[in-house]
């Protein structure tokens, strides 16, 4: 075992002890990452050179005995999205690929304060929309689990780059299940964190729940350890409120039999493939004596999805709008969608979105002084294969090219609801964690829905709950033939 294979709460703790160099540390993920991302492509940019005197100034304060934060020497991914100093900001879209980053963002800086070595920022789709990782300046990042079949997005390149071992930590962001979606579809853990946990000086909207910035790791605990590392972030965020690391570092595991859980498949609205709900009552029924209590109820969303997609499209006003009415074509097809649903609807529409999402807010409220947990599948449908995903893009294309830049059909979004984007308005913090494999023998995620502010006692039930599945064959985190993956990788790398 390549010690990129550790969990990084184990690796830090190494570290510590003086037992293994971060130098060694990153010299074994660039050899995963040299071996197997020809073929993944999780990453976007590498900055190794800066990556290896950070590492060696890393192994030097370990040997001085300086004090140590908690990501003291772990390599970590950072999404394209984040600004790290120096380097590009381009979210995959060409006419940004010279916007280069003066300073950190605040996110990265805590994650750089709290000893952390940036091995480079990994891909994400074009403008973070999409159903692959894939963009024009840095092509499409494949699923390690079948490498045929997408990784999804927007943090998708995190997500592999963490199944494959590539890095131990690996940062997101979150808007309609940028985190959940590819923790699920990858294997791995993810944390969309309450509003405000994790500062963020990057909002277009600042006074919108809807994008947040969170963890992603391997398991809960190492989820826990890089969120200890993020949470001191100093940011204009009006949601911000404060929480030490060392109170994230203090979470332990929850009492299980204590909780009253509330399951749903489909949150009573959500299409979901038939196979995706067997394997997710299956794996309930694996669980279900570990709690107190558990109960098949839908979560009280009233019309939340309606809300969603009426509310989504004012985050792109900001930047693109004046690109869309002087071009539609020039933006992606998913952010044409976007504008064509947004100029479609009224000021009206926006205002009982917001009157809806206040409603439903007070109405989970309720529900979780009923129960202390919801449990959900992470994906109610499999990835698509990359052919699949070309083939939905071209009906949209096709679609938004017979449509005027003001026409939408809002009855179509009755059918575009998702367990992910149902909860961004909500505000509510979820936990992706890992549930063996489901149908087509890929990852099968749950997620793990807390009260409002409840992130650490819902990272304390998700430390609870691995001990369990991690001790449980068909519950235990998957992981993808790395051998295999580094074959492929050869040959690709040979064509």
């Amino acid at each position: 075992m390549e010690p990129c294979d550790l969990s990084a709460t184990e690796l830090r703790r190494l570290i510590g002890e003086k037992r293994l160099s971060p130098v060694d540390l990153l010299e074994s993920c660039i050899r995963r990452i040299e071996a197997t991302d020809p073929l993944l492509n999780a990453f976007a940019v590498l900055c190794l050179d800066q990556a290896r005197d950070a590492a060696k100034a890393a192994e030097s304060a370990v040997m001085r005995g300086e004090p140590l934060g908690p990501l003291h020497g772990l390599p970590v991914a950072m999404k394209e999205s984040y600004h790290v100093a120096g380097m590009a900001t381009t979210q995959g879209f060409p006419p940004w690929k010279d916007r280069i980053a003066a300073e950190d963002d605040c996110t990265t800086a805590a994650i750089r304060r709290a000893g952390a070595v940036i091995l480079g920022k990994t891909n994400v789709p074009e403008l973070l929309q999409g159903l692959a990782s894939r963009n024009r300046l840095f092509g499409t990042s494949r699923n390690a689990h079948d490498p045929a079949r997408s990784s999804l997005g927007s943090s998708g390149g995190s997500g592999v780059a963490l199944s494959a071992s590539m890095a131990p930590l690996a940062s997101g962001s979150d808007t309609g299940g940028s985190i959940r979606g590819p923790a699920a579809a990858n294997g791995v853990c993810g944390l969309r964190p309450t509003p405000g946990l994790v500062a963020h000086d990057e909002h277009i909207h600042a006074f919108s729940p809807s994008s947040v910035r969170g963890p992603m790791a391997r398991s809960v605990a190492d989820t826990q350890l890089f969120l200890a590392g993020m949470v001191e972030g100093d940011g204009p965020d009006p949601y911000r409120y404060p929480v030490s690391s060392d109170a994230v570092l203090a979470v332990s595991a929850a009492d299980l039999k204590s909780l009253r859980v509330a399951v749903s498949c489909d949150l009573g609205f959500v299409k979901t493939d038939p196979a995706m709900r067997l394997s997710f009552e299956e794996k309930v029924k694996r669980i279900e004596p570990l709690f107190q209590s558990v109960e098949w109820r839908d979560p009280p969303l009233g019309e939340i999805n309606r809300a969603y997609w009426i509310l989504r499209p004012l985050k792109f006003f900001p930047g693109l709008v004046e690109m869309y009415k002087k071009d539609p074509p020039s933006v992606t097809e998913y952010k044409r969608v976007d504008f064509r649903r947004a100029f479609a609807q009224s000021v009206e529409d926006v205002a009982w979105a917001q009157a809806e999402q206040t409603r439903v807010f007070r109405r989970l409220r309720d529900f979780f002084r009923e129960f202390d947990l919801l449990i959900v599948p992470g994906l109610s449908n499999l990835p698509l294969t990359l052919a699949e995903v070309d083939r939905r893009e071209q009906a949209m294309r096709e679609e938004n090219d017979r449509c005027a830049p003001d026409e939408y059909d809002f009855s179509s979004d009755a059918g575009r609801g998702t367990v992910n984007a149902a909860f961004t308005l909500t505000a509510h913090p979820v936990l992706t964690v890992t549930a063996g494999r489901g149908p087509a023998d890929m990852p099968f995620g749950l997620n793990l829905v807390g009260p409002f502010r409840g992130d650490l006692e819902l990272l304390a039930m998700g430390l609870a709950l691995e001990r369990f599945t991690a001790e449980d064959a068909e519950l235990a985190r998957p992981i993808p033939d790395i051998a295999a993956l580094a074959r492929a990788a050869q040959k690709t790398a040979a064509e």
